[in-house]
């Protein structure tokens, strides 16, 4: 009896037992067999089997099965199982390696959405700009974007979430243009375009983005977290736990908020503090507990899955975190909330960071991000991971995300290097998102370079298009964003070579002067010879400046301004102190063996004697500045005949990064 004469039901089922490789070879046999083999329910029902394995991971956004056609659902099942076999071996290099092209500002946001559009947010002293592409047009060899915008001020911050009226961004600027934007993308005569929603004035670094609600960290220059209702533009207040937030770890911007189990979450360094959330009367947020952690460098949310508690309802809240252990999973379930406020919220080590004492590298795992499924985990680092630490180019390092809070067991963690002079520098900064299903990680750097990992391959585009299109909207189109560059007209610090009267014009526009009764020691003669501020040019904000590192190793937003500095009692010492103003906050900073800022209390009566030493709040980033300034260097010397220096081929593309920059190395 010949196999086509089994009828089509036993084929179906002979198919749905058959590895994915045999069915490409039963194809092949004749035309019953081809069409039995490409059938849409045998596609759903092999996709339906991949779900049930607790290795195989499916995205959530997802259509459903009935809107998809056969091609799509085969290309999908296929592709699952090759990235299940590809994690089991622990072989995540890429198969294919797509180029965008390289932008010619420094890219500071992005985010991968629903395995088929990528967001990113790029800028410098000049314009700043949002861009859009389809995934599957760049995988058909379509590099350019599909849609540009201008903004005014740079991206610092963002938030996406993709809701019943489409995609929304909220984007946070600063700090020459404090506001925050609510975008979305919609088809508009024929082709793709941005539109804002809504400015939130005054606003700004965005920690949340949920529904109608934003979440930010600063209002006015000063660190005052608050919710805004961007659809009635309405501002809630979060009331202060009790001390205030003039105290150490409270006075920096938080890692995020969330909203978790009717409670708004703000997460610190050491602390989780929980609020009522805000009412459609505009009444504030008021505090309800403070929960205690581990120390906190850097984290995500994962998403909810229901797990064994005492109130099966409400699902805890689990974080993954990089602390001075490692990678960790904290977990708070709806039953602690009436523990005493000395408790302390367990932790679960996933991951043990390398055993390195040296404490310039400490510790050596930085960018921790959550893929779109919530089922996997990265971060960068810069080390291997074995007992006799080296430190080497920074390489990725992928993981699972624990599924429950009971029985955790260590999954094994797969490392790949981008590697390669042609590929984006790792180390230069990056920005980094993944989608978990279907296989992409993207990668951008200060140096606007920007590619796409495909770590499957197999026509990645036939995956593209699972999700609803959220650029198709009924509703008219917002009014659009500027497709013309705006000038952001930022200041341009002065070359080595700038006279002495063009220096302290620079000084006079540049760093205003308040108000302050300090003693004669103190001096505002920037670039007086023989008595200048030394390190004036290390606080422009550039990647790994001294600005840079109180934004992101400290959590103090803010455009710095001068205000005074003096010489150590000792001249020979070389040591000089700085008095700065950042937001609504002053601070002292010494440059002695290592780089001290100390913050100066809220008073009327500033009296630098009384700053107190600040302490880091993501110290990964000072890893990520060595990294960067040795991976800069080491580049630029590596080559006998020329040396290399990726801003000047910023600038050879369009940029205009800071000359300062531009003269490294060249």
């Amino acid at each position: 009896m010949s196999l086509t004469s089994l009828g089509e039901y036993l084929l179906f089922l002979v198919c749905l037992n058959l590895p994915l490789g045999d069915i490409t070879s039963l194809r092949q046999v004749c035309r019953v067999l081809c069409d039995t083999t490409q059938t849409k329910g045998l596609w759903i029902r092999l996709l339906e089997q991949q779900v049930l394995l607790d290795d195989c991971i499916v995205p959530r956004y997802l259509k459903p099965y009935e809107s998809l056609d056969a091609v799509a659902l085969e290309a999908l099942v296929r592709r699952v199982a090759r990235l299940t076999h590809k994690r089991e071996t622990g072989d995540l290099s890429p198969a294919k390696v797509w180029h965008l092209n390289a932008l010619p500002q420094s890219i500071t946001w992005l985010r991968l959405v629903s395995g088929s559009w990528l967001f990113v947010a790029s800028s410098d002293n000049y314009c700043s700009k949002i861009s859009c592409w389809n995934l599957s047009l760049v995988f058909q060899g379509r590099m350019e974007p599909l849609a540009e915008a201008f903004l005014p001020g740079r991206v610092k911050t963002g938030k996406l979430e993709v809701q019943e009226s489409g995609v929304v961004l909220a984007l946070g600027l600063g700090p020459e243009s404090q506001s925050v934007h609510i975008i979305t993308l919609r088809q508009a005569s024929g082709c793709h375009v941005f539109s804002e929603l809504c400015c939130i004035e005054g606003s700004s670094h965005v920690l949340m983005l949920c529904g109608d609600l934003v979440g930010c960290s600063v209002r006015h220059e000063a660190i005052v977290p608050h919710i805004v209702n961007w659809k009635d533009r309405r501002i809630h207040d979060i009331l202060p736990p009790p001390g205030g937030l003039d105290v150490p770890g409270r006075r920096n911007v938080p890692h995020l908020m969330t909203i978790w189990n009717r409670y708004l979450v703000i997460v610190r360094v050491k602390t989780l503090e929980l609020y009522t959330l805000p009412s459609g009367t505009g009444d504030p947020s008021v505090f309800k507990k403070l929960l205690n952690t581990h120390t906190i460098w850097e984290v995500v949310v994962c998403p909810s899955i229901p797990t064994p508690s005492s109130n099966v309802d409400i699902p805890p809240l689990r974080l993954i975190t990089i602390s001075p252990t490692g990678v960790e999973l904290c977990i708070v379930e709806p039953d602690m909330l009436g523990l005493d406020d000395g408790f302390i919220c367990p932790n679960f080590c996933l991951a043990q960071a390398p055993n390195y004492d040296d404490p310039l590298y400490h510790p050596l795992w930085y960018r921790l991000c959550i893929g779109e499924a919530g089922h996997q985990m990265l971060w960068v680092s810069p080390a291997d991971d074995y007992d006799n630490i080296r430190i080497q180019p920074p390489h990725f390092i992928y993981s699972t995300v624990p599924l429950h809070s009971y029985g955790i067991e260590k999954a094994p963690r797969i490392a790949w290097s981008n590697g390669g002079p042609d590929q984006p520098a790792l180390w230069a900064l990056p920005v980094i998102d993944f989608d978990d299903a279907l296989g992409f990680t993207v990668l951008g750097n200060c140096f606007g370079e920007l590619a796409i990992y495909d770590h499957v391959g197999q026509r990645p585009s036939s995956c593209c298009g699972l999700a609803a299109d959220f650029t198709d909207q009924e509703s008219p189109a917002p009014p659009l964003l500027s497709t013309i560059p705006i000038d952001l007209s930022l200041p341009v610090w002065p070359l080595d070579d700038a006279t002495q009267s063009e220096l302290n014009d620079f000084a006079r526009s540049q760093w205003p002067r308040d108000d302050l009764h300090l003693g004669p020691s103190w001096k505002t003669t920037w670039f007086a010879r023989g008595s200048s501020y030394r390190l004036r040019d290390r606080w422009q904000g550039l990647p790994g400046d001294l600005a840079w590192i109180l934004e992101h190793a400290y959590g103090f937003p803010g455009r710095v301004t001068f205000q005074a500095f003096k010489n150590h009692p000792n001249v020979e010492t070389g040591i000089q102190y700085l008095l700065f103003r950042s937001g609504n906050r002053y601070f002292v900073f010494s440059a002695d063996e290592e780089a001290e800022f100390r913050i100066c209390p809220l008073s009327p009566t500033l009296d630098p004697r009384d700053a107190q030493l600040e302490t880091y709040t993501r110290r990964t980033a000072i890893v990520e500045q060595h990294i960067y300034g040795c991976s800069f260097g080491r580049e630029g010397l590596s080559r006998v005949e020329r040396f290399r220096n990726r801003w000047v081929e910023q600038a050879d593309r369009g940029g205009r990064p800071p000359t300062q920059l531009v003269r490294c190395w060249s």
